[in-house]
């Protein structure tokens, strides 16, 4: 889809009032879901399970490197909060985003699988560029950086605003915590800090969905009443 036709898109369903810009109308089925819309619905529940896998990690890894009980208090507390946005996952939001099958949406599911590759493959070789350098305390924060301007480029291409924030701090914030601070600091504020941003940023996304799914089954559920008293 050219720019101009996606940038129209979204205008309409801003000026309409209506959420499908973004996929989280109420009243619309995943199948009358416009190619961009059912994306931005798919990248909550994808990119949601990836941000929860990540921040699992981060947050063991800035926890364990302060050590003491302190690291094994953080990491059962977190580690228990880890597992239950991955509960709430599967049974708030899975089945709501389905893969879409039209021309425009496989286009958009190959440029989201090359950005999220590009990403995987920077998130590889920066930390072993930074290592080679002798700053391995700069491990994280180079990990953190790859991740802020995918989410910049997912918000403009499907819609996920809260994305934007999120993608900013991603992208500055290790560059400040770099520059302001080395060695057990820094692994540690940038694992905890960028691991609880990413969880914040799934476990919103799956709410999300969770609220599209529970107003489905309200809606359903109003029509099989509403069929019932009908033939009383």
């Amino acid at each position: 889809m050219p720019v101009s036709e996606r940038q129209a898109e979204r205008a309409m369903a801003r000026k309409s009032g209506a959420r499908n810009g973004d996929g989280l109308s109420p009243t619309t089925s995943a199948a009358d879901l416009t190619p961009t819309a059912a994306w931005s619905r798919r990248v909550r529940w994808i990119g949601g399970l990836i941000q929860a896998a990540f921040a699992a990690f981060w947050l063991v890894r800035g926890s364990v490197v302060i050590g003491g009980g302190v690291a094994d208090a953080l990491i059962v507390v977190l580690g228990v909060t880890v597992i239950g946005v991955f509960v709430y996952a599967v049974m708030a939001a899975a089945g709501t985003a389905p893969r879409p099958k039209s021309p425009e949406g496989k286009r958009i599911e190959r440029g989201v699988t090359i950005a999220t590759v590009l990403e995987f493959a920077a998130a590889i070789v920066l930390p072993i560029i930074v290592s080679s350098a002798g700053h391995s305390d700069w491990v994280l924060p180079s990990i953190a950086i790859t991740i802020g301007p995918l989410l910049l480029w997912l918000d403009y291409r499907v819609n996920v605003p809260r994305y934007r924030p999120v993608g900013w701090v991603l992208t500055i914030g290790p560059v400040i915590l770099v520059a302001t601070m080395s060695g057990t600091p820094l692994i540690a504020t940038t694992g905890i800090a960028a691991g609880l941003l990413l969880l914040d940023t799934a476990f919103a996304g799956f709410h999300d969905l969770g609220g599209v799914r529970r107003a489905a089954e309200h809606a359903e559920a109003n029509k099989v009443a509403f069929s019932a008293g009908v033939q009383l």
